[in-house]
């Protein structure tokens, strides 16, 4: 069986790292926006704020910071699936090629070997046939 799978996907391997290498700094990003949140937020007090107090600009951001990276995140993760389902897909296709070929090449040598066995048994009839036929002469 013939392996093509280092010869046909190296520039799939490129994007699938490529996307994994941008999921990972999301990731990083998230969690350095959240730890930051964190250390910016002083601890609670034991009496809840009244819902008319209104949130600073910095918390306003924060969350809207973290809704965007949570739709790139998302995003991210969408491209990866979907370059592993094309990876997935191209390889049943290799392999049903690969299996396509090894029956080819299994026909042609079945070929080649009756075109030999043919071809053999003429040469030596051919022989027999002109060899009387000078004799009756």
């Amino acid at each position: 069986m013939i392996d093509l799978s280092a010869q046909k996907f190296p520039r799939l391997e490129r994007k699938q790292i490529a996307v994994i290498g941008v999921a990972v700094i999301l990731i990083a990003i998230g969690w350095t926006v959240l730890r930051s949140a964190r250390s910016d937020i002083s601890p609670a007090p034991a009496i809840v704020a009244t819902p008319a107090t209104p949130r600073p600009q910095a918390t306003d951001d924060l969350i809207e910071a973290t809704k965007a990276l949570g739709t790139t995140q998302q995003q991210a993760v969408d491209q990866l699936q979907a370059v592993q389902d094309l990876l997935v897909t191209q390889r049943a296709e290799t392999k049903r090629l690969s299996e396509e070929i090894e029956t080819l090449n299994q026909k042609l040598g079945a070929l080649q070997d009756a075109v030999a066995n043919i071809t053999s048994p003429a040469a030596g009839t051919s022989a027999q046939k002109s060899a009387p036929a000078k004799n009756g002469r």
